[in-house]
């Protein structure tokens, strides 16, 4: 045989022995051509999931939250009379949205909560129509598919809350902002760009009027572009939000609401960002160490939540900083890796996720802990977090160990999976009973006499005279009845209250307990003032007639002289506040309210404890110190041991 022969056949040979490309190529690199190709099953596939579980639980009443409920009864003032009402609170948009099918349908719960479901599997194709050919296949897909099977998603798919509304929004304005980016590869040219840059700044606007927190959504924007060099586009993608904005702010409200002098951009929440305790503003505005202690606090809490609602941590375990650490670590490693590979896509995902969950942690007080306002960044930040882990295994673990990403994907599917159809389970009979029309099937005895207390209100009493209640929307929803609401007592600081007192007699104060009860009596009328410490010690500060003062003084009791004395006393507490019973009386009474409902609603809905949410029953007990016989029950559901709700008629 010739050498030619010879080495001919060794060179076959070794062809022969060299694997194909896809037996080359590890197992995410295969994963990845395979979903490439059947993308369009994969995607039906996550919709028909997100559509089928949305159904299978979708609940037919409001929730215990009430900021469902609180949208509903927007939508209806909207629907009813556009132009003399205008939402604060929250960002409007979604109230205005519902107006719509109120208008058409009225109050329709189902009709309502199929919206959501229409928004949630929207949003789920939303983003893929933002992200597909952008990310890696093996990360979009898992992202979506475990957003279609979470628990905490698929509740509120069925609920009024505005995330799944959100969700689209989200998706749209990522895709607005990646077609800007296509647009201006080449440099900016309006002539060819402009409608690029117009949809961008109303997309980002349209998502600023859907949530609070969105405002940070310019800011994204123009990072991104800063980041890549493309300064134009970042100015100009400023400059159209800003149009948008202005149009709202400075052309539609006042041309629209102008009459109801509102005041600023501000909403409720926004203004609330700042105090130590929403319901209690009476404690005053956090330092700068308070916000940095919200943050981390606020930081643990989401992150731990973050890893809950996704399957890999228990619901039993405590929260900790551990997951908070565990999540900068698999965003970092992807940033690293998305700037070394020029993949701006997901570096977008990262700015748009650290931008919007800083936010989330400063402004929020810690006491919310709802699972819900860091569930709508999951398919982000698992798209986020699948990326640095397939590209971390990719460098640092060889081949064989590629099954690792896959089968951890696979067991979050299987973890959400049987979550998913547990819920549907223990869900079906309540959603039959519903559907049977026992609406109130599935509450709790306390909710359950809250709603038929609210019910014979709403048919019993006088309508010229409003009613007032801890949930008033919820009671509206059920009665279609307009309800007054109290969420909080008002309060003022303690120093404010005695600073701004007008005592124009004698002052006196003297702590509860103390007060001569041979004399109590002939001192209601003259309480200016509730100082509360610690929530514990109260305080009450008269102002007296010279006879009736020197009564108490000879009383050989302690009483402080003047507002100083008390405030140095105050001073010690860690927490306080004051109230003043007028004021609080006031406020009834320039409302129009001649009736109040106190519902024994519990503060741990899961168990009977006997502790109740008591903001109505404070209200009243503060105003009762001046004027015992402020109030006057006049109706009772439920027994004394069952959870009951008073109605009580006020004298004025």
């Amino acid at each position: 045989m010739s050498k030619a022969k010879h080495a001919g056949k060794q060179q076959a040979a070794k062809v022969s022995k060299l694997r194909s490309p896809q037996e080359e190529a590890g197992l995410p690199e295969r994963l990845e051509k395979n979903i490439s190709k059947r993308k369009r099953l994969y995607m039906l596939l996550c919709l028909l999931t997100a559509l089928i579980f949305s159904l299978l639980l979708f609940d037919v009443n409001v929730s215990e939250g009430t900021d469902d409920s609180t949208y509903i009864e927007a939508g209806y003032r909207y629907a009813t009379d556009f132009f003399s009402f205008h939402y604060t609170f929250s960002a409007p948009l979604y109230c205005m949205f519902l107006a719509l099918p109120i208008a058409i349908f009225g109050v329709n719960l189902v009709i309502l909560k199929l919206f959501s479901v229409l928004f949630f599997v929207l949003g789920i194709y939303f983003l893929y129509v933002a992200l597909k050919g952008r990310i890696p296949y093996i990360t979009l897909f898992p992202a979506l598919l475990l957003t279609a099977l979470n628990s905490l998603y698929l509740y509120h798919a069925s609920q009024t809350f505005t995330e799944a509304f959100v969700l689209p929004l989200s998706g749209l304005f990522l895709l607005a902002l990646f077609k800007l980016d296509d647009a201006t590869q080449s440099g900016v040219e309006l002539k060819k760009s402009w409608k690029n840059f117009l949809l961008l700044g109303f997309m980002t606007f349209i998502f600023y009027l859907s949530r609070n927190v969105a405002a940070i959504a310019i800011a994204v924007v123009f990072a991104y572009f800063m980041l890549y060099k493309k300064y134009l586009t970042a100015v100009y993608s400023a400059c159209s939000f800003a149009l948008f904005w202005g149009l709202y702010q400075k052309v539609m409200v006042p041309a629209f609401w102008g009459h109801l002098n509102i005041k600023g951009g501000l909403s409720g929440q926004a203004g609330a960002i700042f105090l130590k305790n929403v319901y209690n503003p009476g404690e005053g505005k956090e330092d700068f160490w308070g916000m940095a202690s919200r943050f981390f606090e606020n930081a643990k809490t989401y992150s731990s939540q973050f890893f809950e609602l996704i399957g890999v941590k228990s619901e039993t375990s405590p929260h900790s900083y551990l997951f908070f650490i565990l999540m900068l670590a698999l965003v970092g490693v992807s940033l690293g890796y998305a700037i070394a590979k020029k993949q701006k896509y997901i570096v977008a995902l990262i700015l748009y996720v650290a931008a919007f969950l800083s936010v989330t942690f400063i402004s929020l007080d810690v006491m919310w802990k709802q699972g819900r306002l860091v569930m709508v960044y999951i398919p982000m930040l698992v798209a986020i977090a699948s990326y640095g882990i397939i590209m971390l295994l990719k460098a640092k673990f060889p081949k064989p160990l590629g099954w690792l990403y896959p089968a951890a994907i696979i067991f979050l599917v299987l973890v959400n999976l049987n979550h998913a159809t547990d819920n549907v389970r223990e869900h079906l009979p309540k959603l039959r009973k519903n559907i049977a029309g026992n609406k109130y099937y599935g509450f709790t005895p306390d909710w359950v006499n809250y709603f038929r207390m609210s019910e014979w209100a709403a048919k019993n009493l006088d309508k010229d005279k409003a009613v007032t209640c801890r949930k008033a929307s919820m009671s509206f929803v059920y009665t279609g009845r307009s309800f007054s609401g109290i969420s909080s007592v008002p309060t003022l600081l303690a120093d404010s209250a005695l600073a701004l007192s007008s005592y124009k007699q004698r002052f006196l104060g003297m702590k509860y307990g103390d007060v001569p009860m041979n004399i109590i009596g002939a001192l209601h009328p003259y309480l200016v003032a509730i100082a509360v410490g610690d929530n514990t010690s109260y305080y009450y500060t008269y102002d007296l007639p010279e006879p009736l003062y020197a009564e108490v003084e000879h009383a050989d009791i302690p009483i402080y002289t003047s507002p100083e004395e008390l405030m140095a006393v105050i001073k010690k507490c860690r927490t306080s506040y004051a109230v003043f019973p007028d004021s609080l009386l006031e406020a009834l009474k320039s409302r129009n309210v001649g009736y109040i409902i106190d519902a024994s609603l519990r503060t741990n809905p899961a168990q009977k404890t006997g502790s109740t949410i008591s903001t109505i029953t404070r209200y009243m007990s503060f105003i009762q110190q001046k004027y015992p016989d402020a109030f006057r029950q006049i109706h009772q559901i439920g027994a004394d041991d069952n959870e009951p709700a008073m109605i009580y008629e006020i004298s004025y």
